[in-house]
């Protein structure tokens, strides 16, 4: 298990940089890494001569790859494909440029290097390991991850930004990554850089806020908010506006809205009636202005807040939820089913 402090800032620089051969007639660089369906690694040679006949001869881990150009002018650049298969490989190459009419009358070039093909890099964060009051979580990859990027966002902005390299960890290994800053997350940009230069990028939103209110009192058997109990909507508004237009800033700021009965009548008749009730207080705060997206969902005399019996008149059961996040809520105790509808 590879454990990762990311304390300090560094500045990006390209992953891979391009190599250079040297000689008097012929010189080369690299595309040392390409993702697979698009197109080979590949050597570029550049000629500073007239050649005859340009052949390229490669030992790729023991077997050899022989590739040609005929007549080449001095001042062009000619690529050739390393057609190799998925994987790293290491390549020990020689380029001979012929430049006369006799058979010894050529400049070699000796290359070195390794070259891939492969997927994109993968990235897996496990949710249940963010830990926010510990500030870590942990990330694997399908392949050697080289450097961790984490940039961390509260309600006040951008709060941690760093970078660290990697030199010691093998694919699918455990890399526990470390922030600092307020315990107050919204935001997580977790970016994994492998020795190629590719990247893989993952937005993390690990928060929900449930809003403290009272609930909507309604008629037996009705889903409708009357004039009397709108203020308690209204009142609640006033405070999920207040997070959105803090929040908004960093994260999209969705509301969920769940409703509950106590155990009086049957089980089928509380869930409809639970949605209903939920879907009317969505639209509610449709109605007060609320501008970004609303779920609803009733959950009946499932996730009570006070267990009883079945045919309780508990009024702490008939109730509804409002809470803030950026994703849908995941299922709990509480909220026992993920069967969220858009308003």
């Amino acid at each position: 298990m590879r454990r990762l402090t990311l304390l300090t800032l560094l500045v990006l620089t390209c992953a891979t940089a391009p190599a250079f051969g040297q000689g008097s007639l012929l010189s080369y660089k690299l595309k040392p890494a390409v993702q697979k369906g698009q197109g080979y690694p590949q050597i570029l040679l550049e000629t500073q001569s007239d050649f005859r006949k340009i052949d390229v001869v490669c030992d790729r881990d023991g077997t050899e790859v022989t590739m040609s150009a005929g007549a080449t002018k001095a001042g062009k650049t000619l690529t050739f494909d390393l057609k190799q298969p998925d994987g790293e490989f290491r390549y020990d190459c020689e380029a001979r440029g012929f430049y006369g009419t006799g058979a010894d009358e050529f400049f070699d070039l000796p290359m070195r290097f390794s070259a891939f093909l492969g997927g994109a890099l993968s990235i897996n964060i496990p949710r249940d390991t963010i830990d926010k009051a510990g500030q870590n979580l942990k990330a694997t990859s399908d392949r050697v991850v080289s450097k961790v990027q984490v940039k961390v966002y509260s309600p006040d902005g951008l709060v941690h930004d760093a970078e660290t390299e990697m030199d010691d960890n093998e694919p699918g290994d455990e890399l526990w990554i470390d922030w600092e800053g307020p315990a107050d997350v919204l935001r997580l940009d977790i970016t994994l850089f492998d020795k190629w230069g590719f990247y893989v990028f993952e937005q993390i939103f690990p928060w929900s806020l449930e809003i403290p209110h009272d609930d909507v009192h309604f008629d037996t058997g009705s889903h409708a908010v009357t004039e009397s109990e709108l203020p308690k909507v209204v009142k609640a508004y006033k405070d999920v506006d207040a997070i959105v237009v803090r929040y908004s800033k960093f994260v999209e700021v969705q509301l969920f809205v769940g409703g509950y009965t106590d155990t009086v009548g049957d089980r089928s008749s509380n869930q409809g009636l639970s949605e209903r009730r939920a879907r009317s207080i969505a639209q509610a705060f449709r109605d007060r202005g609320f501008k970004g997206k609303i779920y609803y969902q009733g959950f009946g005399e499932n996730g009570l807040k006070i267990a009883t019996d079945d045919g309780v008149d508990e009024i702490l059961n008939r109730r509804a939820v409002y809470l803030l996040a950026s994703k849908k809520p995941g299922t709990s105790p509480s909220m026992p089913t993920g069967n969220w509808k858009p308003l």
